[in-house]
């Protein structure tokens, strides 16, 4: 008979927080898709279409993981892996891409914004089209599931039984999804990973972002600006900078050290680890919030297109309202209209003279009508 490990210790504490993040997660990126995805055809849009686009794709590919994370998080509260071999390597997969997807967008966005901010207008304009957007998010995922084929070769489901009792013949059974490759394999994964998907990106990051309040300093010098809307506008962009690179540094420096050390993990260290691992999914309700609340451009546009919804909304209630009103009184037209010979016939039912019944003066109305109509016809 199997028995499963009961929550307890450690990984409650450890799950709670999980379960917190996960939470935090969902809500953050639903939101900011909210806010971003009517933004990606809306025309006089100022914001980038690329810069919208890796946006939106950040936020996708944050939700995939989350789900992901929900799998990790049933292995953390039953402490056992509950699902096929099949779910593993799905849950491998999408958690290794978190380590390259985040930080390449991430890379990507600081590249469009000093392209668009420092070079020409003609570099400007093609590096915020939508479609070479587009093209570069596909090209990376193509790469990044060539380099992750470890992965799919060398994850898979490990089955340990553990505490046997001979008297009761119970054996606790645990099961968890491994990514479990050769050391040379593992070794080379990993230095592979870190240079593509930490050192180059972060370079990166700190090179474009740096570059651009030196350019707006530089064109302030050179131009006929007020010295405090440019001051403004530099510190906001310097904020940025700090804050973007301050949280990749923090969730993933020591993810990356973490992976290298990991065979120096024991149990009164594990608990810390589980806290390292946690530090990435916090870059993923991080970044998209970021990216969406320092934008003026992207809170503006949202509110403009929510006004015109509703504005629109408005005038379709109003035009609806409007229709019915004009049904009513038609039918109620109709309705009187079709009462008016009822009451001429009770107006002929009364006793009249030979002469005045036969006059044409004498006749009603609806008499009349019937009389022209049956000429047309008969013409």
């Amino acid at each position: 008979m199997a028995q499963f490990i009961r929550l307890g210790g450690y990984r409650t504490y450890v799950a709670l927080t999980y379960i917190g993040i996960n939470i935090v997660g969902f809500i953050v990126n639903g939101w900011v898709l909210y806010v971003v995805a009517p933004l990606l055809f809306a025309p006089a849009v100022k914001v980038p279409k690329s810069i919208l686009f890796f946006i939106f794709a950040l936020c996708v590919g944050d939700l995939m993981i989350m789900i992901a994370m929900f799998l990790l998080i049933i292995e953390l509260v039953l402490g056992t892996w509950q699902f096929s071999e099949m779910v593993c390597i799905s849950y491998l997969l999408i958690d290794s891409m978190n380590k390259f997807v985040a930080p390449i967008i991430v890379f990507l966005i600081s590249r469009t914004c000093y392209t668009t901010v420092c070079l020409d207008k003609a570099r400007g304009e093609k590096a915020s089209s939508l479609k070479l957007a587009l093209i570069q998010v596909l090209v990376a995922i193509g790469l990044l599931l060539f380099l992750l084929w470890p992965v799919f070769t060398y994850s898979q489901v490990i089955t340990f039984y553990i505490h046997p009792n001979n008297n009761t013949m119970e054996v606790t059974v645990m099961k968890k999804c491994v990514f479990y490759p050769p050391p040379h394999v593992e070794f080379r994964f990993n230095v592979a990973a870190c240079i593509i998907s930490y050192a180059i990106p972060l370079l990166g990051i700190i090179y474009w972002y740096v570059s651009v309040p030196f350019f707006l300093k530089r064109r302030a010098l050179t131009t006929l600006v007020a010295t405090s809307s440019m001051d403004a506008a530099l510190k906001k962009v310097i904020m940025t900078v700090l804050l973007l690179t301050a949280i990749y540094i923090v969730c993933w420096t020591p993810y990356w050290i973490s992976m290298f050390a990991h065979h120096l993990v024991t149990m009164q260290l594990i608990i810390i680890f589980y806290f390292i691992h946690l530090l990435p999914y916090v870059s993923c309700v991080a970044y998209p919030l970021i990216f969406t609340l320092l934008n003026r451009g992207i809170r503006t546009a949202h509110a403009r297109i929510m006004k015109d919804q509703r504005r629109r909304f408005k005038s379709l209630t109003d035009d609806a309202s409007s229709t019915l009103r004009t049904v009513v009184k038609s039918k109620n037209s109709v309705v009187h209209t079709i009462n008016r010979p009822q009451r001429s016939s009770l107006i002929e039912n009364k006793p009249s003279s030979p002469d005045e019944s036969e006059s044409p003066k004498n006749m009603s109305s609806y008499e009349i009508m019937q009389n022209s109509t049956e000429n047309e016809t008969l013409l």
